[in-house]
């Protein structure tokens, strides 16, 4: 579970990540493979489907719902792209800012759901 997050950095299950982070549906924690988003749209503030396939090979289960953390201000846009791959798949987004983000997550995985996060950790 998420324990807390600030600007380029987020804490899940007692350890500190100082950079963006994938949590698969068993709760492994992975580095953002950014150069995805990067190598389509220029930059990693845009989210490329090729990082939530990437996601979904990391995650032993498919989750319910994929739950994406924005950045502190959030920056981070979830593209249009993005939003029709999980959509095709069944599967549900939450976009929110980051600090928001982790709550949501921390809720879902309470409830009992398969739950996978993109979480960008800066603006």
């Amino acid at each position: 579970m998420f324990e807390g997050t600030g600007f380029g950095w987020v804490e899940y299950d007692g350890r500190r990540y100082d950079h963006d982070v994938y949590v698969t549906t068993e709760g492994e924690v992975h580095r953002r493979e950014k150069s995805l988003s990067r190598s389509r749209f220029g930059t990693s503030h845009n989210l490329a489907p090729e990082e939530l396939e990437r996601l979904l090979e990391l995650c032993e289960e498919e989750p319910e719902v994929v739950v994406v953390g924005t950045g502190q201000s959030g920056v981070l846009t979830v593209t249009d792209e993005a939003r029709r791959f999980l959509e095709e798949r069944g599967i549900e987004l939450v976009e929110a800012p980051t600090p928001e983000a982790i709550e949501r997550y921390n809720e879902l995985v309470e409830e009992g759901k398969k739950v996978a996060a993109v979480i960008h950790t800066t603006c």
